[in-house]
């Protein structure tokens, strides 16, 4: 059954990647299926390229997802160093003629002036287009990012802006991209998952896939002075879904630990305003340790106690594993976490940035310059480091040699967890999911495929 109007989730969707490798067979195969007068115009065959290559991703990762795209010509900058494919409002004229041939379903964008809301328009390939993708296979194994694709991006803001190359970003930008070419040939995933896609607490949908799967460097000013590494599938998800799904992550169809960077929050609370932290048992009944971690870092950072609630009752679903808790049964659980917690709690509503979140991503970098070279995947979720079980000593001696430096313990071991075990010896399908101690989707199976 088509979905109609009102049951498009509008939500649902995700920006076009102009930073896509354009120069793939598969995509010319696609065009000569095209119906369009041969012009013999090289723009318009870039931007369509694009976009149909976008339009194919897009109905890849999910039949229900669209692509949000801007009918402004200001909406884009083709001389921008994120732009290497020269993408330009030229874009404008190809959806047009894409939505004339009835080739895509097309949704307008709105701006509401009065409640200040506003939606780009939408996209999503039609009935007419999935059939020539059907008909056209996709090589498994396939570049599907621009050569010279930016993984450094400077923000001011939301917005991205313009640098230029240093010594400094040179040298991040040597390890990021080799990240990327590594994390392009290696899996990570949750098998049991059904759907392509993660509902997370907000009710965004997270797909997983390989087109999802492209870390950004993200800095401002210095790109050793403030940074994050996102833009990966799993940077998104939230900490409740990963307090229940931690140990079913699997790295390359393959054993899979991960390390608890949460073990060092005491510590790391001990440096930063000279307390030492601990977790009660009664604490823990209600919330995990990660949500704890994260409740002492915003209760510390609210500039009292009502805005510490409002913050909490925003993201509930975040915190609390009773997703239906009213506000004044979360109200109660606070005050008595505060109550039961007096050492710790002396220092809330003190308006400090504890930067925890900062923290864990310096450490993962740190690890990347270590493992990378040795083409060694690492992936940081959260407060967790997932890794192959094979390389597990390696992972856990660089990181004790990097938690020592920068927390200043003389001794800070840090010990691994073993993810869900599954039957990695059969490679037949209905073998794994007989014998298996956890079922195995077959959306995983198929996946597993394109990196074999």
């Amino acid at each position: 059954m088509k979905k109609t109007h009102d049951q498009i989730d509008f939500n649902f969707s995700r920006p076009i990647d102009i930073q896509r490798n354009l120069e793939v067979d598969f995509i010319n195969l696609v065009l000569n299926e095209i119906s369009y007068e041969k012009e013999q115009n090289l723009n318009f065959d870039k931007h369509l390229k694009l976009l149909l290559l976008e339009l194919y991703y897009c109905w890849v990762e999910s039949d229900q997802q669209l692509l949000s795209v801007s009918m402004s010509k200001r909406g884009y900058l083709s001389n921008s160093r994120y732009n290497p494919n020269k993408i330009s409002s030229y874009t404008i004229k190809v959806i047009n003629f894409l939505k004339k041939e009835n080739y895509i379903h097309f949704y307008p964008g709105f701006f509401d002036s009065i409640r200040k809301k506003s939606r780009l328009s939408r996209i999503r390939a039609s009935d007419k287009l999935v059939k020539i993708f059907q008909r056209t296979k996709l090589p498994l194994k396939i570049k599907i990012n621009h050569p010279s694709r930016e993984y450094l991006i400077k923000t001011e803001g939301k917005k991205k802006i313009e640098y230029s190359d240093d010594f400094e970003t040179q040298d991040v930008k040597e390890i990021i991209y080799n990240y990327n070419e590594l994390i392009s040939k290696t899996i990570i995933d949750i098998p049991l998952l059904e759907q392509s896609f993660i509902n997370r607490y907000d009710k965004k949908k997270i797909i997983i896939s390989k087109t999802a799967s492209q870390a950004n460097y993200i800095f401002q000013g210095s790109p050793y002075k403030k940074f994050k590494i996102e833009g990966c599938w799993w940077n998104r998800i939230d900490i409740e879904f990963l307090s229940t799904y931690s140990k079913y992550f699997i790295v390359n169809d393959s054993p899979t630990v991960f390390f608890d960077l949460s073990e060092k929050f005491n510590i790391f609370l001990k440096k930063k305003i000279g307390i030492e932290n601990f977790f009660k048992k009664k604490d823990l009944e209600n919330y995990g340790k990660s949500q704890i971690c994260y409740l002492i870092v915003k209760a510390i950072n609210s500039k009292n106690f009502e805005s510490f609630f409002r913050s909490v009752l925003v993201e509930k679903k975040k915190f609390f594993k009773n997703e239906d808790l009213q506000a004044q049964e979360i109200k109660k659980n606070l005050l008595v976490f505060i109550n039961n917690n007096q050492f710790i709690s002396n220092f809330f509503f003190r308006n400090y940035r504890l930067y925890w979140d900062e923290y864990l991503t310096e450490v993962f970098y740190d690890l990347l310059k270590k493992c990378v070279p040795s083409n060694i995947p690492v992936y940081l979720i959260k407060d967790k480091i997932y890794s192959p079980q094979s390389f597990s000593q390696i992972v856990k001696s660089n990181l004790d040699q990097i938690l020592n430096h920068t927390l200043g313990e003389k001794k800070s071991e840090i010990s691994f967890t073993d993810c869900a075990s599954y039957n990695f010896k059969s490679t037949g399908f209905f073998s794994r999911m007989f014998k298996s101690n956890k079922s195995i989707s077959r959306r995983y199976v198929e996946r597993v495929k394109t990196y074999k």
